[in-house]
């Protein structure tokens, strides 16, 4: 967006002819403005969902604003299912069965929880605390599971 509107600046004068002068410097703004944007670090920096390792799955603090998260950690023992199915609007995500307890629920999916009573979705099968991700979280869903599982399988 930046260089697009650095281009209309230059070139103002060939393409506007007779539009107002303020305008040229108009999109000078805009152009320093997306550049601005588009430096700042925290604007570069992907938001992390949930980690995996051998030792199980880490999930940030959806509350913690600082650089810093709180991770929990659930071990792979306490994770059930993690499969393919349709999540909000009839979109295909991820799913992930955890046993936890209330307190983490409250303390790590807080925001997760009061969204989905707002759309009317359960998030308890049985036991399990079940988190999902749309399918903009992941580039190839089965992929992305194919992974987990292996994982999980290595480590039980």
């Amino acid at each position: 967006m930046s260089v697009i509107f650095f281009i209309s600046y230059w070139t103002y004068e060939s393409w506007a002819s007779n539009s107002p002068w303020f305008l040229k410097y108009f999109f000078l703004v805009l152009g320093l403005f997306f550049l601005l944007v588009s430096l700042k670090p925290k604007n570069r920096k992907g938001w992390v969902y949930f980690t995996a390792d051998d030792y199980g799955l880490h999930f940030p603090s959806s509350s913690s604003q600082s650089d810093d998260p709180v991770f929990l950690d659930v071990a792979w023992k306490d994770v059930g299912n993690i499969k393919r199915e349709k999540v909000y609007g009839n979109a295909y995500g991820v799913s992930i069965e955890l046993k936890i307890t209330q307190n983490e629920i409250d303390s790590h999916f807080y925001n997760e929880v009061r969204a989905n009573k707002i759309l009317g979705c359960s998030q308890m099968r049985g036991e399990y605390f079940v988190i999902a991700y749309g399918n903009n979280a992941f580039q190839k869903i089965p992929h992305a599971i194919e992974q987990l599982l292996a994982i999980k399988r290595a480590n039980i």
